[in-house]
């Protein structure tokens, strides 16, 4: 399963709003819960979780401390223990998701020119380069089903960046994009292979959200915007994430049959869906008063409920509701019921975030140690 985007870069500059009602409960926090380091591989300093499986097996990266940001292919079992993802012969590589078999995908450069491909590593560690379009030269892969589909991106003959799907065959197909654009990324694929989602630019160069179907054709789901971003897919094909309206992004859910549903949000200031289970609840935020973001949450009419006026963030939801990202630059936990648990960082660290929730109840993310290194943290189940 992959994660959600652990990052944005937040625009400043919005108006006053009136603030919404609070969540039960929000004024009350249980005490922080110590996460578990999950380390880096030798030598190196920083990491990251990218996916998890059911099995709560991970992969993500692992960073040395250089001038130059290096990334290295990690994979932790479910105790927490690191190991190397083998690369193709080059220096960097990246895995991006895992599925439940154990098969996890990513990317990887070939030789020291960084010439990238796609690759796929089986659950023994064995790694193999997936193919190319027809005259490319540069791929990466996003996500897997059980199944073994893989979606992600490519360079085409014509030099722009296609959407890629790659059939468990092997087989490799051109997704393409929107007329006129140079750029398109498909990054989630349904359970079941039918719906793939993700981005592509259009002849102006704007972004959009679109989706694919099974035939592999290309649907935008946001025509009359001139920009759009998405940040997660459920299960269902079910879309959230932002488009512009006046010149800020707007929380919004595309709907199975591509309807957009706007996310109940102040007219003036940027929002975002940032997650959504598979009821269709959205975990998100954005600045709901001058110069400061919030952790919100909406139903499946679309109505938001703030889960705390300090300044955070929500990153992920599961299936009972509950809600993870961050308050005033620390982990945290929100039950259904707006309960708040702090989550603590690292012993000497300032800032940690919770990205994921695992569907064994295992909450993953980042936090900074006394060192002030980012490490990939874990919060048990329970």
């Amino acid at each position: 399963m992959k994660l959600k985007r652990s990052g944005r870069v937040l625009a400043l500059g919005v108006s006053l709003a009136i603030l919404p009602l609070i969540a039960p409960g929000v004024a009350a926090a249980a005490p922080a819960i110590a996460p578990i380091d999950l380390g880096t591989l030798p030598g190196d300093q920083y990491s990251q979780v990218n996916a998890v499986n059911a099995d709560g097996i991970m992969v993500g990266s692992s960073t040395p401390l250089e001038g130059q940001i290096k990334y290295h292919a990690a994979k932790w079992d479910a105790q927490g223990r690191i190991s190397a993802l083998p690369a193709l012969g080059g220096e960097q590589s990246k895995a991006t998701d895992i599925n439940r078999g154990g098969v996890a995908v990513g990317w990887a450069h070939k030789d020291a020119a960084w010439n990238q491909a796609a690759v796929k590593w089986a659950p023994d560690g064995t790694v193999t380069a997936l193919p190319y379009l027809p005259g490319g030269d540069y791929a990466i892969a996003n996500s897997i089903t059980d199944g073994g589909v893989i979606v992600g991106a490519g360079r085409a003959a014509d030099g722009k960046i296609h959407a890629v799907r790659w059939n468990p065959d092997g087989k490799v197909v051109d997704l393409g994009g929107l007329p006129g654009g140079s750029y398109a990324n498909a990054e989630w694929i349904t359970p079941d292979g039918r719906t793939v989602a993700g981005m592509a630019s259009d002849a102006a160069g704007n972004n959009h959200v679109v989706r694919w179907n099974l035939a592999g054709a290309i649907t935008d789901l946001s025509p009359g915007n001139p920009y759009s971003t998405p940040e997660d897919m459920n299960d269902f094909g079910v879309i959230v994430g932002s488009a512009e309206v006046n010149g800020n992004p707007k929380p919004v859910r595309w709907e199975r049959d591509g309807r957009m549903t706007w996310l109940d949000w102040p007219e003036t200031n940027p929002g975002w869906g940032r997650a959504v289970n598979n009821a269709g609840v959205v975990a998100g935020g954005g600045y709901l008063v001058f110069g400061t973001t919030n952790p919100v949450k909406w139903n499946r009419a679309g109505s938001r409920t703030t889960l705390s006026t300090e300044r955070g963030l929500a990153y992920d939801i599961d299936r009972l509701g509950t809600v993870v990202g961050l308050e005033n630059d620390i982990a945290t936990k929100w039950a259904a019921d707006g309960r708040r648990t702090v989550l603590g960082t690292l012993p000497g660290g300032d800032y940690s975030v919770a990205t994921h929730l695992a569907p064994n109840g295992t909450i993953i993310g980042l936090s900074d140690n006394e060192n002030g290194r980012t490490r990939a943290v874990y919060w048990p189940a329970g």
